[in-house]
């Protein structure tokens, strides 16, 4: 009972991120652009299959407005995929602010689902594609499953 429970627990979490993820690329390809933090973020995301406009906000040699305005008046959908941690969040509210403020709606639904999923489980976007290895393992080959 107690691994049916384990094992069904894990499988569970790997089919809502599976969906989640599936769902972003399908977004992506579309023509939403993704804002993610850094570059290592963009190379996990298009590692997992995520193939259109993913953009780093960190390590740019422009200020973080003056970076966002270009996302003012655009007609694709703008996502927010910031990290989960402190910064993370802090950065993600500093974008939905400025864009809103500036008429342009922000996607947070993907931030927010995968935040919830994670809890304190995962911190960063780069994170996603090994945790889900981790994950995936412990629903379907953990030798405690049997």
């Amino acid at each position: 009972m107690e691994k049916n429970f384990a094992k069904n627990f894990f499988q569970e979490k790997v089919e809502k991120l599976t969906l989640i993820l599936e769902k972003l690329a399908e977004k992506s390809s579309e023509g939403a652009i993704i804002l993610v933090e850094g570059v290592k973020d963009v190379e996990a995301l298009k590692n997992i299959g995520i193939k259109g406009k993913i953009c780093c906000i960190k390590n740019r040699k422009i200020p973080l407005y003056d970076f966002l305005s270009q996302y003012i008046d655009i007609d694709e959908e703008v996502i927010v995929l910031t990290d989960f941690d402190r910064r993370g969040t802090q950065l993600a509210e500093k974008i939905v602010n400025y864009l809103e403020k500036s008429g342009k709606p922000v996607n947070l639904t993907f931030w927010l689902k995968m935040q919830n999923l994670f809890s304190s489980s995962l911190k960063d976007i780069e994170g996603v594609a090994s945790y889900l290895k981790n994950i995936e393992r412990k629903a379907y080959k953990h030798p405690f499953f049997g």
